[in-house]
């Protein structure tokens, strides 16, 4: 059993701690939450490695790892995450829960918490030399992103979809702004985003809600006051059906072609429709008893993987497949049929299968420290309060016309190819 508490230290410090003894590691994160478009992007994301580095109390890489190893070889890594049209950068922390500490030694968490709270608040200089290898770090990267062509297919597509809107940036920056970022703007952007981003906490493990909350109180004291927070606002364009589809194609050398359709459903976490679109989902792509899974791919074999996800705090959907170049209109038109079907109305053993899917993958989600840690970063930067328990109840409360009406808020917009250059 867990429970989830939720408080505020501080005007723009947002705590969310779950109480459990499910798991023998506790999680510890730092996330600032900014406007995925804004100008600074690449130096926010350069910031979380620069910082990570040295700090006054711990100058230099061998100095965080001997504290790192005094604290039982807890790891802390850096972070940067793209939620909807906001952009995450920070640490997360992953320490032997305080149980299992040995006695006398001190607490693992307080050790952990003032540790994220020196890199985070006490940086050592911005050296020209770390900031130029971070650089390159971040660029290197950036630069492999194509290397994972299936997800880089969504990533692709996403940017032709949303060309002009904030959610087409790559949340890692742009290597030519990432290599141009200087130590002197590093820092005075640092100290922009200290003073005007909002900081959300998170904290799994066993300790009782109110002595996280106190200790990081103490560990956070130097964080500055803010008067004038800027928070990422998330927008969910919703198509109108009817409109035409948007077509990309473009060619690299490989051997399986990746096609990748998006759609926009105007669906977000803060709608009442969110359960029935998590099921439709399931239903669609999201398990091996979805439509595209059991008839695209395993009855037609039109595609080596067929899948779905989506967005929750953007509206929006990709569905991606890996097939051969000649498979593609078959399998377009497959898709997008299988699509128009499950808009005409949904069998209610198929929600049922879906249902009880969807339902066993967030139950796992409570024996995994760093899976909730995602889940409630995510809640917290967008200003949700929902938990991972109420959201499974709403979502056992769905009924299939509850999904077929989600299903028909589904309207493709941008079908994009990467075709297999040569094949």
């Amino acid at each position: 059993m867990y429970h989830t508490t939720r408080m505020s230290l501080k005007d723009g410090i947002g705590l969310t701690c779950v109480t459990t003894k499910q798991s023998k590691t506790s999680c510890l994160s730092a996330m600032l939450a900014l406007p995925l478009g804004a100008e600074g992007r690449s130096k926010s994301a350069l910031l979380p490695y620069v910082l990570r580095s040295s700090s006054r109390a711990y100058p230099g890489h061998q100095a965080v790892a001997a504290q790192l190893d005094n604290l039982y070889g807890a790891r802390l890594e850096p972070i940067v995450r793209k939620r909807g049209e906001a952009q995450l950068v920070g640490f997360v922390a992953d320490v032997i829960d305080e149980r299992f500490a040995m006695p006398g030694e001190g607490s693992l968490f307080a050790g952990t918490a003032q540790l994220l709270s020196a890199l985070l608040l006490e940086p050592d200089r911005f050296e020209a030399g770390t900031v130029a290898r971070e650089a390159e770090q971040l660029c290197a990267r950036i630069a492999s992103l194509p290397d994972d062509k299936r997800s880089w297919a969504v990533r692709r597509m996403y940017q032709h979809m949303c060309a002009q809107e904030a959610y087409s940036a790559v949340e890692l920056g742009d290597i030519d702004a990432v290599r141009a970022v200087s130590p002197e703007a590093l820092e005075m952007h640092y100290q922009s985003v200290i003073q005007t981003a909002p900081l959300e906490l998170f904290y799994c493990g066993s300790l009782p809600a109110e002595t996280v909350a106190q200790q990081l109180r103490e560990a956070m004291q130097a964080f500055p006051e803010r008067n004038a927070l800027i928070c990422p606002q998330f927008d969910a364009p919703r198509a109108s059906q009817g409109t035409a589809l948007r077509e990309v194609t473009e060619e690299e050398p490989v051997a399986q072609g990746k096609l990748t359709i998006g759609l926009r459903t105007g669906i977000t976490a803060f709608d009442d429709d969110y359960p029935a679109m998590v099921l439709f989902n399931a239903c669609f792509g999201g398990t091996t008893s979805s439509r595209l899974f059991r008839t695209v791919r395993e009855q037609l074999s039109l595609c080596y993987y067929a899948s779905s996800q989506t967005d929750k705090l953007k509206g929006v959907m990709a569905v991606s497949s890996g097939i051969e170049n000649q498979s593609e209109p078959k399998a377009r038109a497959e898709i997008l049929h299988q699509l128009e079907e499950m808009q005409d109305g949904m069998t209610v053993d198929e929600v049922e299968a879906a249902r009880r899917s969807v339902t066993a993958s967030l139950r796992a989600m409570q024996d995994s420290p760093l899976s909730l840690e995602n889940f409630y970063q995510t809640q917290a930067a967008a200003g949700l309060t929902e938990t991972l328990d109420e959201l499974i109840a709403r979502i056992q409360t769905v009924t299939a016309e509850d999904v077929t009406r989600a299903a028909r808020r589904a309207v493709p917009d941008t079908v994009y190819f990467l075709k297999g250059a040569g094949a």
